[in-house]
């Protein structure tokens, strides 16, 4: 009987990939902010940010464009630095677009809040820390 109804509950959360989806897209963009961050710092320049809530897309780009017409390569060259929402996915955000400069700071004197949010209401958020450009994710 304790075995049925572990599997029961234990098959149910399998079924449910809108968290796993939710929460690996809020990592997948925590490590595009620190690449960005990253290579703002190596380059001595500026790397802009754009987070556009409607498509689900946040990327690094080397212009001020949105859509940026200079992406940054990701890693490895394969393609460009970027994190797509999966489907069900939404994405809301404090700043729609910022910059990080030379010494690795954000545009922004006050904390930009990127939040993803699972079809079951659960969320994640991903947070870049003003003066310092901290990147982390809760």
């Amino acid at each position: 009987m304790i075995t049925g109804i572990l599997t029961f509950i234990a098959i149910g959360r399998l079924n449910d990939m809108g968290e796993v989806n939710a929460h690996g897209f809020a990592e997948q963009i925590a490590s595009t902010l620190r690449f960005a961050q990253e290579a703002a710092v190596a380059q001595r320049r500026l790397m802009y940010v754009n987070v556009n809530t409607t498509t689900g897309l946040v990327n690094a780009c080397l212009d001020s464009a949105s859509p940026c017409a200079q992406p940054l390569a990701a890693p490895g060259g394969n393609g460009n630095l970027s994190a797509q929402a999966p489907t069900g996915i939404a994405l809301t955000t404090t700043a729609a677009q910022f910059t990080f400069n030379g010494l690795g700071q954000p545009s922004t004197s006050s904390q930009v809040q990127i939040q993803v949010a699972a079809p079951d209401g659960q969320q994640f958020t991903v947070t870049v820390q003003p003066d310092s450009g901290y990147v982390q994710r809760s």
